[in-house]
Order: C-alpha cells, then structure tokens, then sequence
C-alpha cells in the first residue's frame, strides 16, 4: 500500500493560543515522518470542511478542543474516541467480558508482563481495551498509515494519565517489516481485518477501510508467540494465517488463535511459566 501522502493542517473555526500550537507541534511531528511529503499550515478563516475540500482535495488535519481530526473527504472525519471500547469497560464491571479479553486474559493471567503487538491499530480502541484491562501489558500500537497513526494517537493521548502513556508505544510503519525488525519483542501479535468487509461504506469505519490495511498484504509471519486475528467470518485471512477460527454464531465478527509451539519452547518457556 503507497502511504506516502501530502497533508494540510488548520485548527478550528474558533481558534485559540493552544490551537495553533498544536499545529505547530503537529508541523513539526508530521516532518519527522519518512511517508509525509509535504505539509501545509491554511489559514481557517471561516471556511467549512467542504469548502476547503473545493478548493484543494489534499488531506486535512483539523485542531478542534476535542483532539485532532483527519479528512480524506469532506465528509467523514477520523479521530480517536472511546464510543464502543466505554462500553466494553462497562460491561466488564458486570463480569461480561469481551472475547479479545477473554482471549488475552486466557494467554496472560498468570504473566507477570507481557507485550502486545497491535499490528493494525486503525482506531485504537483494541489498544486502548488491553492496555487499561491489563495492567501487565506493554502495548505496541503498529500502523501504517502515517496520517491515521498521528491522529488516532494524539487523540488517545488525552485519554491516559502519565503512568499508564508509559506503557504504550505508538508505532508508524508496516507490521509484517516491524515484527521481523523486533521478534524478541513479539508475545501476543493481534491483527484486526475487519476492514476487508464493511457494511456502511459512508460511516467512520468504512472511510478508515478506504486508506489502512484493507491492500496491506498478509504474509504468515511467525515472529510471535500466540497470534490473535479478528476478521469477517468469511474472510480468508483465518486461512491464510493457519489460525483455528472461533465460530460465533451470533456475530459476523469472529476470532483466531494461533500459538508458535517453536518460540515457546527453550530460551522462551522460562519466562511464560
């Protein structure tokens, strides 16, 4: 997938002081990104959204008060929020736990740290649910996209106190070349294909479909000790993958698991006992 991109950055219609810092900030963040070629600091004045994408169809990052916005189109933006993930965490108060944690906890209830490897971060979320449920977990949050790497991170940001921000890791690159740089990193790799099949083409979620790992090529990695893959029930990455599928009959979503025997053995059963 060809991710090197242009960008334009502008704050808020009603812009202040922090605003435009965190354009600046922004500036000088996105420069440091390989994928990132070019950069433009506009001048909001009161323009809308799709009257700045009438006039230049180059992706935009907007500052508002809540964090930043990414738009590739004038009409679906991509940010950080913790819409579904607020409800898992409710849930979990009532003991119902959903099935990536009960899948991590089976692996790593009895660690004493671990590391997770979210290899298609998107969103986030996945990486926010381990990292607040798991306080043993170190979390490696891998994606690709630099635009979406630098939005969705900012804006989790806001979210964590400084102990818990110490143990997540926010990574802009191709997992597959990643996790072959880093195998002694590598305990849990989590990779979320979701985005091969999206029902709403128009909503938050189809947009990131259109520009993260939907032409991201799956190759069977084996720099892991357990691998946890979250795909359509139809999906062939179960397959490909060699992972065991968990039907659920419920849902079209559905998990696997698969465990790397050869990198739990020896140098690396001590430290999983």
């Amino acid at each position: 997938m060809n991710t090197v991109t242009n960008v334009r950055l502008t704050t808020a219609v009603k812009s202040n002081a922090s605003l435009y810092k965190q354009v600046e900030d922004a500036f000088s963040i996105l420069s440091a990104l390989d994928l990132v070629n070019h950069i433009n600091v506009i001048n909001r004045k009161k323009l809308t959204i799709r009257q700045l994408f009438q006039r230049d169809t180059t992706p935009l990052i907007v500052f508002e008060s809540s964090g930043p916005k990414l738009y590739f189109t004038a009409e679906t933006p991509i940010y950080f929020h913790l819409d579904t993930v607020k409800v898992k965490l409710q849930l979990m108060k009532q003991n119902k736990q959903p099935v990536l944690v009960e899948m991590v906890d089976y692996i790593a209830k009895d660690l004493p740290s671990f590391n997770f490897v979210d290899g298609t971060m998107g969103f986030g979320r996945d990486s926010y649910l381990i990292l607040k449920t798991f306080k043993q977990a170190t979390i490696y949050a891998i994606e690709q996209h630099p635009l979406i790497h630098y939005v969705i991170s900012e804006g989790m940001k806001r979210y964590l106190d400084e102990e818990t921000y110490k143990r997540i890791h926010f990574i802009n690159d191709d997992y597959n070349k990643w996790v072959k740089r880093h195998p002694e990193v590598v305990d849990l790799l989590y990779l979320d294909k979701m985005f091969e099949r999206t029902l709403d083409e128009n909503d938050r979620m189809g947009e990131l479909s259109k520009m993260t790992g939907t032409n991201q090529e799956i190759v069977s990695v084996s720099d892991y000790k357990y691998l946890i893959v979250k795909a359509h029930y139809k999906s062939q990455t179960f397959k490909n993958l060699k992972v065991t599928q968990c039907i659920r009959k419920s849902t079209k979503t559905h998990y696997g698991l698969k465990i790397n025997h050869k990198r739990l053995g020896h140098q690396y059963s001590a430290k999983l006992k």
